[in-house]
Parts: structure tokens; sequence; C-alpha cells
């Protein structure tokens, strides 16, 4: 050990005599930290030759893409390719309109094939767990939280247990003052259980011990400590964020920009994507621009993709706000089978010609 490292280290420790334990260990570990970013040595630098020689030999190949991660919502995925490793992503919405319900589902969807953390500063390890139970149950989870469970919801808890013993998953609630602490428990879970994706719920509850004067500065720390995560480790980052009080006072159907992200400067110029959820329903918006309900709609708007194209798609959450699920076009994907068709013309003639005018043509079975 360095001399002059050694000598930090008895500073921290004898100059502190009335600090606590935890207050050390802090830190401790943050100045190991810097000491490992000053030694950090770079990997080498690679020719395009070989780089592009790299790209082609898997494009060529049949393997699968493991850079990619599905998000479990078919629409998404075929729409935006669902996400990558080494990217910052952000789920941005005013309250309510369900971004932990999101990232509850998108990690149960994840976790079936590929390990995930998730990490709650907004709600103890406990009620982030009732959440998961409700998601998979169905049971409201202000249910299972009252245990207000009737017997038959009491029935249905064994079967949660196989199927939650099954995901990959792994819930944290600490780590809330100390991005070091944070980095390092991150690190470690990479290198123990080959985690790709690390959830966070949410970005403006994390806090650093650094630019404490300044809560957009401090943001701005934290936004590019969670960019360098997703980078060094070669993992999916997902932090859901807070948006401003400007959305409530602008005219219109309230649509979210990116504009309306908190301290966004940094936000928006560190991830990767950006996502809002949109819930008209919630603004008293009862029908949308063609006429249908708005009931259970969310809209899914990706507004910043370094990736791929912008858009958005249209997911529905049940009535106790456990789950969201693909949308359903119902009034374009009802069919009927030919030969059904020709059965029920047999049988009466003069079904025919109601047929012939409504063109009912398809070759899925009803």
């Amino acid at each position: 050990m360095k001399k002059e490292l050694r000598n930090k280290i008895e500073n921290i420790i004898s100059n502190n005599p009335n600090a606590d334990d935890r207050e050390i260990a802090f830190q401790l570990m943050q100045l190991l930290y810097e000491n490992e970013l000053q030694n950090y040595i770079a990997k080498d630098s690679k020719s395009i030759a070989d780089l592009v020689s790299e790209s082609i030999n898997q494009l060529k190949s049949n393997s699968q893409n493991y850079n990619t991660i599905k998000s479990g919502f078919a629409d998404f995925d075929k729409t935006f390719g669902g996400f990558g490793l080494g990217e910052f992503i952000v789920i941005g919405g005013r309250p309510a309109m369900g971004k932990t319900q999101l990232l509850v589902n998108l990690s149960l969807n994840i976790s079936q094939s590929i390990p995930v953390l998730y990490f709650t500063f907004d709600m103890s390890e406990f009620l982030l767990t009732s959440r998961f139970i409700s998601s998979v149950s169905g049971i409201p989870a202000s249910k299972i939280l009252q245990h207000g469970l009737t017997d038959e919801e009491k029935n249905k808890l064994s079967f949660v247990e196989s199927q939650l013993s099954k995901h990959q998953l792994f819930v944290n609630d600490s780590c809330n003052n100390s991005l070091t602490t944070f980095k390092a428990h991150c690190q470690k879970q990479v290198e123990e259980n080959g985690v790709k994706v690390i959830f966070i719920d949410y970005l403006q509850m994390m806090s650093s011990n650094k630019y404490r004067n300044s809560r957009e500065l401090e943001i701005s720390y934290i936004s590019r400590e969670l960019k360098n995560i997703a980078k060094d480790f070669n993992v999916c980052v997902i932090a859901t964020s807070q948006l401003s009080r400007a959305v409530e006072s602008r005219r219109g159907d309230k649509r979210p920009v990116l504009s309306d992200l908190r301290e966004s400067g940094a936000i928006e110029q560190d991830a990767d994507k950006v996502i809002f959820i949109y819930r008209p329903e919630y603004y008293g918006l009862e029908c949308d621009y063609d006429g249908y309900s708005t009931a259970g709609l969310a809209e899914i708007i990706l507004a910043k993709n370094r990736n791929g194209s912008l858009g958005s798609i249209k997911l529905l959450r049940d009535n106790y706000f456990t789950n969201f699920r693909s949308f359903d076009t119902y009034k374009n994907d009802f069919s009927f089978s030919q030969n059904r068709l020709d059965e029920m013309i047999a049988k009466n003639p003069n079904l025919k010609n109601l047929i012939d005018n409504l063109d009912l043509k398809s070759e899925t079975p009803f």
C-alpha cells in the first residue's frame, strides 16, 4: 500500500473520534474508490478492422443477439427492439401514472430468463414484495397489505410462491446515501449472480455526499454515474424519474415532453432512451382521437432513442392496477374461419348474401 494512501486512511480514522462506524466506513470506501479511479488503466484500443470483422461475424451468424433484452411487451419489442446492454434508460411520469407498476411488470418479464437487480428507494422490501405478489396473483396490493384476503385468494399464494421462485430477481432497499456503496453492490451482483438489468425506483430519491448545496448538480452527478455503471459493467440500467408540475399547467392533452423531466438537462443528456407513461384517463379525457374509450389505457411514449426510432405504443392496465398488458385492438382483430362460415351457410343459405356484404374473410378459426 502506498504511503500516501496509508496516511489518508489513518487521518480519516484518527481525525473523526466522534463519528460513527458507518460514516468512517463510508469515507474509507470513498477514498478507496477515488484511489481506484486514479490507478485505472484504460483498456487497449481496437482497430476498426477488428471491430467491423467481429460485428459482421455476429450479424452473419444465426445465434441470438445477447446484447438485446426483450421487455416482455410484444408491441414495444416489435416497434423499438427492446432494451440494450450498456444503455441507461429513464422512465418518466407524473404521480399515479404507473411508473412503479411498469417497473415491477418489466422486472418480472425479464427475470424469467435474465438476472435482474431491483433497487427501491421509495418503499421498503416488504411493500415492494407485496407489489410483486399482487402482480403475479392479480390480488389488489391494498388487500395484501391489509391482510384482507379471502380463502380463495389465500389459496393462490402457494402458486405465487412457486412462480416467483423461478425468477432471477434480487431486491435491495439500502444504499440511499452512498453512490460508492451502490456501485459496489451492483458490481458484486454482476460478478456473483450475472445480473444484466438494474432497475432503480426512483432517481430523485437517490442522493450523494457531493454537491449537497445544489440539487441540480447532485442529480447531474448521479445521472452520469448511472450511465457509467451501465457502460462499465455492460448492463442495462432502467430508472424511473418524476416529471415537473409544468405538465399539469399546460393546456391540451398534457402529453409529457423531454423538458418536463426534473433537472432535465443532465438526465436528458445522459439517457440513451427516455420513455414516458401517459394516461389520458387521469386527466379526464374519456375518449381518444378516434373516439375509443381511454379506460385503463396507458400510452408508452419513446421520446428519446439513441439506438432506434421514436414513437409510442399502447398498454392496458387492469382495474386494480396490478399489471400492464399488451393493448388488444379488438376492433380490428375479430375474424372468422372460412370453413365455419361455409357450415353456417349450408345450414341457412339465406346467410350467404349477408356474409358476402360483410366481407368476412379469414383463416383464423373461432
